[in-house]
């Protein structure tokens, strides 16, 4: 049997949780606060459509009380070289709730996105961990993991995939995540311009090719993306990033080449994966959901003419035949998470040297 292409969406919710303390309060606060009027419009537009997303949350955004959050606080922490990068400094400083502190706090936000039919809400770790700065550790990221599912289930909400911030994949921290639960990761954009790095080996110019290559192929199309097996976990890689709407000629570049990459998918039973993070919709909402109306209506061409199926992250795994999980219990969590995830769906490609687990 032919496995069917997918068409699969994930957005990084973070909102201040995901920049440094002088971003989120200075240039970026706009579009921070922008992604609140965004969200409920995205929602309503992916309804309207019938599309899935997966909704990676930081943990910290799971509250709405400040002593709540702070009693929830991992004991063991990331001790990063560049103390920027750590969250904890600040919490002291935030506010007492949603109402009075809507860039810190998310619980609101959350709850809409889980009443709204056919979204996942995923992990994005508890702290906007960067598992590949110097000072982190297996330790403090296991106790990350831990935090972000109680955090959840204050909500009834089980994580079941992840997105890794700033896409740093750390290869030897995927069994931590399969062992908290985690069956699915998003995986980067199978391009060496894509590559995970530390933020010093960011450059100026990495960042421009990087965004170049969304509207001119810079790099060449990969080979059709497929849900791949790696330690236990089905790697659901990212195809392509949905860079804010600019001026009409690069919204007509941009999309046109989105198009192109899913009718390839669609013809090649393949997976495409966009992904975005909602304060991106802050600022021009109206131009970015015209945009993303566009591709939404592409992919009812595609569904219609090919078959193509709008699924989340954790569908993609379920389907993709998802390695047993190993039990795990957290306290204060209403749940743990101990099942065995069959399906012949999706086709999956194996990792080399890498079986699934049995």
């Amino acid at each position: 049997m032919t496995s069917p292409s997918h068409f699969v969406i994930s957005l990084d919710l973070e909102q201040a949780w995901g920049m440094e303390a002088e971003k989120a309060l200075g240039k970026q606060r706009a579009s921070i606060l922008g992604a609140r009027d965004a969200i409920p419009r995205i929602l309503a537009l992916a309804e309207r459509h019938g599309i899935c997303c997966t909704w990676a949350t930081v943990g910290l955004l799971f509250f709405d009380d400040r002593d709540e959050l702070l009693d929830s606080l991992p004991a063991i922490r990331p001790a990063y070289d560049d103390l920027a990068l750590s969250p904890y400094p600040r919490i002291g400083g935030i506010g007492r709730n949603e109402r009075e502190d809507p860039l810190h706090f998310g619980r609101s936000l959350i709850r809409s996105i889980r009443d709204c039919p056919g979204q996942e809400i995923a992990g994005h770790t508890f702290s906007h961990y960067y598992c590949l700065e110097d000072g982190g550790d297996p330790a403090a990221f296991e106790a990350d993991l831990a935090a972000a599912h109680r955090a959840a289930a204050l909500l009834d909400i089980e994580l079941r995939s992840i997105v890794f911030p700033r896409n740093q994949l750390r290869q030897t921290y995927l069994p931590l995540c399969r062992d908290s639960g985690y069956r699915s990761y998003r995986g980067n954009q199978r391009s060496a311009l894509h590559r995970s790095r530390q933020r010093r080996q960011e450059t100026r110019w990495s960042r421009v090719l990087r965004a170049a290559d969304n509207y001119l192929p810079l790099s060449p199309r990969p080979d059709v993306n497929r849900p791949r097996q790696a330690d236990g976990m089905v790697d659901v890689a990212a195809s392509r990033f949905l860079r804010p709407a600019s001026t009409p000629p690069l919204n007509r570049l941009q999309l046109g080449r989105i198009r192109r990459e899913m009718t390839h998918a669609a013809t090649h039973g393949g997976l495409f994966h966009l992904w975005w993070h909602p304060q991106n919709f802050g600022h021009g909402a109206d131009a970015n959901l015209r945009v993303l109306g566009a591709i939404f209506d592409h992919y009812r061409r595609l569904a219609d003419d090919h078959g193509m199926v709008s699924a989340t992250m954790d569908r993609v795994a379920r389907s993709a035949g998802a390695a047993v999980l190993r039990p795990a219990i957290y306290p204060g969590s209403a749940f743990s998470v101990e099942r065995a995830v069959t399906g012949t769906e999706i086709g999956v490609e194996r990792v080399k040297g890498i079986e699934p687990s049995s």
